[in-house]
């Protein structure tokens, strides 16, 4: 590989680690409704328990939750 192409691979990589690290938080605080309305509907009346051990059952909402 030549040593240009190093050079703007590393920059990319560079470019992108610092987007990521700016857009996050500003993901977090867009996010926040989604994630309220999901567990809102989760935790509704009449839905299935997301975890029941007498049946030895989990739901992926479990795990999602839990994130």
């Amino acid at each position: 590989m030549r040593y240009e192409e190093q050079a703007k691979l590393g920059a990319a990589r560079v470019l992108v680690r610092s987007a990521l690290l700016v857009a996050s938080p500003l993901l977090l605080v867009a996010g926040a409704p989604i994630r309220r309305r999901y567990l809102r509907h989760i935790y509704r009346d009449g839905a299935p328990l997301i975890l029941e051990k007498e049946k030895g059952r989990v739901s992926i909402h479990w795990w999602l939750a839990v994130v």
